[in-house]
């Protein structure tokens, strides 16, 4: 199948889409009210042209990557606290005058296109495009595909896992891997939503009666329901970074 690469500056009505494709990758309380999730669109506004799509010979999209500049020194120790943070920052401050990397928040390929290659094209093209502005490359919090099948393991030790051939056992940190990326830490706290006892209910579609922690479908770690009635979600995620080509 021929795929054309475009991105949201180029072709803003395909907005609708890449919201649509990253729902469908995404168990549905992901796209809940969270620091960075009410800033999301303002991505789009303010850095269409780090939204990269791929599309087909009849316009639809296929694929898709989200990211946007970022400061960064090149240590682990500066890295942001994760996407909630990397989204505050852009889209109240604005874009810094001299990025120093992209940082990609979502690459999401429809069901129907898995394992094509896709993105891993879609990475590679964010790689070299970093090469003209952001010279230490790109960075990215990784959510792992597998571990929701493990959300009792802390997420430092499921970063460690490895297949006997020594890869990661994880696919998505697999593929990263193999396209050069190392692993630079964790993010405790990415993304964190909290909500209200009442709406995570009807979610799982049974009650909560007490403080704890409990399992969510396609959930990396369980939620923490308190006292006070709301029940939180502190989703932790991967961070690796790729030079630039």
């Amino acid at each position: 199948m021929s795929l054309t690469l475009t991105d949201l500056a180029r072709d803003p009505g395909l907005r609708p889409a890449v919201d649509a494709l990253i729902g469908a990758n995404m168990p549905a309380f992901m796209s809940w009210e969270s620091p960075g999730n009410w800033r999301w669109h303002g991505m789009y506004d303010r850095h269409p042209g780090h939204q990269l799509c791929l599309v087909d010979g009849d316009g639809r999209l296929v694929a898709a990557a989200n990211g946007l500049p970022v400061r960064w020194d090149g240590s682990p120790a500066s890295l942001p606290a994760g996407s909630d943070e990397v989204l505050v920052e852009a889209v109240d401050h604005g874009p810094p005058d001299r990025p120093d990397a992209v940082c990609m928040l979502s690459v999401s390929v429809d069901r129907a296109h898995r394992a094509a290659g896709h993105a891993e094209r879609l990475l590679t093209e964010v790689r070299r495009r970093a090469a003209r502005h952001a010279p230490r490359g790109v960075i990215i919090p990784v959510r792992p595909t597998r571990k929701p099948r493990y959300p009792l393991i802390p997420i430092e030790e499921y970063a460690a896992w490895r297949l006997p051939d020594g890869r990661p056992f994880d696919p998505w940190l697999r593929t990263h891997t193999e396209l050069g990326a190392r692993q630079l830490g964790i993010a405790e706290r990415s993304l964190v939503i909290r909500q209200p006892v009442s709406r995570w209910a009807g979610f799982l579609g049974h009650a909560l009666p007490g403080p704890g922690e409990h399992l969510l479908p396609g959930g990396l770690v369980p939620l923490r329901v308190t006292e006070d009635g709301f029940g939180t979600y502190a989703e932790p995620n991967v961070w690796v970074h790729h030079r630039a080509l």
